[in-house]
């Protein structure tokens, strides 16, 4: 039940990484509220607020970073608004943000998060950002390296960029690197190159609405074109997973919850280590879980993420 074996990799020899990444690195202003999400034209206090490097990438590269994984890092262009938050913080942590370009002209991608106990609303301009690029051919994101990904023992790649997603998936099987990705549609390459496939509920809910609420039916349409471990998160609820269309049940882990903000990324980057280290599907979800429960006890995410010691502490008391 410990979620660190003798024989996990994070942590342990000389490789230059563990894990390469690839996807959305951006700078997060989080205001945590006082009460509930306010009705309009009403009042809340800002209880804390934070600016910090955070998006699916980027919070998964920290996590991994505080679980003791050496990560490189590659995604989205950074701009004179961003660029400095985000090489001093993961410098800082030991994650290797190097490919990142830089662009003097281009202001980067931030975000906007409200955040009460339960939920959170983001604001932000990734409309046009991918407008940009579907309307006028401007890609503002890198080609990913494939020396880096053959230097990698697993890998999580963000299916957002396009032709340049693809690459890094097909990069990844070219070279034997077992891969983790999020929120896909099924029949997709990418979802077929893929060893694990983690989907929210807000995915499902807003892209492929025909399964709200039909889980066992989702999963099966997944495995008609893919083998891998398909996970359908419940946030509060329980996850439904499996392979081949078997579907199992994962009861949430029960926690006093501070914020949700970044547990999507953390039961990410929870797949991404099980991954590395060889769990088996049932070991996977109960890892991942326990990462994504232990972050929603906490804000910011940034600054205090949760540690193997931990999480084997919940999946230890749950009797998992």
């Amino acid at each position: 039940m410990d979620g660190r074996k003798n024989t996990d990799i994070c942590g342990g020899g000389a490789a230059a990484h563990d894990v390469y990444l690839y996807g959305m690195v951006v700078r997060t202003h989080a205001f945590l509220l006082g009460g509930n999400y306010p009705e309009p034209d009403s009042y809340n206090e800002i209880k804390q607020k934070f600016s910090y490097p955070g998006g699916e990438t980027g919070m998964a590269a920290t996590v991994l970073a505080a679980l003791g994984c050496k990560v490189k890092m590659d995604g989205n262009h950074q701009g004179y608004n961003t660029a400095d938050i985000i090489s001093g913080f993961y410098g800082g942590i030991g994650v290797d943000a190097s490919p990142l370009l830089y662009d003097p002209e281009y202001e980067g991608l931030e975000d906007y998060i409200i955040i009460d106990k339960d939920t959170r609303t983001i604001f932000g301009q990734f409309g046009a950002y991918f407008n940009d690029y579907y309307q006028n051919g401007r890609a503002r994101w890198n080609t990913p390296s494939g020396g880096d990904i053959k230097a990698a023992k697993a890998a999580g790649i963000d299916p957002f960029f396009d032709k340049q997603s693809l690459l890094a998936a097909r990069l990844c099987r070219e070279h034997g690197v077992p891969f983790v990705t999020i929120d896909e549609k099924p029949g997709s390459e990418i979802c077929r190159l893929a060893s694990i496939i983690a989907v929210s509920g807000e995915y499902i809910r807003d892209h492929i609405p025909e399964y709200h609420g039909r889980k066992a039916l989702l999963l099966q349409k997944y495995a008609e074109s893919t083998e891998a471990l398909v996970i359908l998160t419940g946030g509060g609820d329980a996850a439904v997973y499996g392979r081949n269309g078997q579907a199992k049940e994962f009861s949430a882990y029960k926690v006093d919850t501070v914020s949700t903000l970044g547990a999507g990324d953390t039961f990410k980057a929870g797949c991404v280590y099980a991954l590395l280290n060889g769990y088996d599907d049932d070991e996977t979800v109960s890892f991942a879980s326990a990462c994504a429960a232990v972050a929603c006890t906490r804000f910011p995410l940034h600054l205090n993420p949760p540690s193997l010691s931990e999480i084997s502490a919940l999946r230890k008391a749950a009797g998992r």
